[in-house]
Formats: structure tokens, C-alpha cells, sequence
């Protein structure tokens, strides 16, 4: 039988170390970021593996659960939604359904989280970055 659990995390470790790879052609130290969180993911995989593989074993059956796909799936969508309306209406319109979809039902705190975190992103990519962030047609 085939361990699920050892084949995604080879894949995710695959990835990360495709992400460095990619990555160490950036210039201007803009591989920084990338470089990190593929580590971090490659480290936080590797202690995953470790730390449940008695868990891992001891499953005779597996449940197949969607809700991963899902989200990979809306994140698709985002990715693409941000070259066609922005950078910032993508991400409300992502973060509202996403939340939803995971199990927030109340909309005070998703709307208070964006009201938060909205300006926040501003501030952090546009002013501190002095990033140019994809500019859709609404924005």
C-alpha cells in the first residue's frame, strides 16, 4: 500500500526545492523571501513526516477529504483574478469565500478582518516595498 501522507509531503518537498531553485535567478536580493519560505516549508515537512508517521501507520482506511482541493482550486482562481480586477478586490473577494467556505458564517468578523488587514497590505507592499501591486480594471 501506498503511504498518502509520504507521497505529499516528497511533493511539497519537491516544490519548495523547485521554488529555490527558480528563485535564485531573481536579482537585487528578491530571492530572499521565496529561498525562506521554501525552506521553512521544506523543514515544517520534513517534522511533519516525523512527527506523525506512527499515525500515518496506523490508518487502515482512507477518508478522502475534498475541502483541500477546494481551496486549491478557488487560489487558482485568485491567482488569475488578480490580473483581470486587481490585486486588492481579488484578495476581498478570496479572502470573503474562502473564509465562508472554511466555516467563518460571520460576516462582522470576516469584514472586520479586512478592514484591518486591507490597509495594512497597503502600507506593508506599496509604501514600505514600494511595490507595484497588478492593477485590474477596477483598481
Amino acid at each position: 500500500m501506498i503511504n498518502i501522507h509520504l507521497v505529499r509531503n516528497i511533493f511539497i518537498f519537491f516544490i519548495s526545492l523547485a521554488v529555490i531553485f527558480i528563485s535564485t535567478e531573481y536579482a537585487n536580493y528578491a530571492n530572499l523571501l521565496p529561498t525562506f519560505c521554501a525552506i521553512s516549508i521544506i523543514i515544517f515537512t520534513i517534522l511533519d513526516y516525523f512527527q506523525n508517521k506512527e499515525n500515518y501507520k496506523l490508518k487502515k482506511s482512507i477518508n478522502i477529504n475534498f475541502r483541500p482541493y477546494i481551496i486549491l482550486i478557488i487560489s487558482f482562481f485568485y491567482v488569475l483574478s488578480i490580473l483581470v480586477l486587481g490585486f486588492f478586490v481579488s484578495t476581498i473577494i478570496f479572502f470573503i469565500l474562502s473564509s465562508y467556505y472554511l466555516g467563518v458564517k460571520n460576516f462582522k468578523h470576516i469584514f472586520l478582518t479586512l478592514i484591518i488587514l486591507i490597509p495594512f497590505m497597503y502600507i506593508f507592499f506599496s509604501l514600505f516595498l514600494k511595490t507595484n501591486l497588478p492593477k485590474g480594471f477596477l483598481i
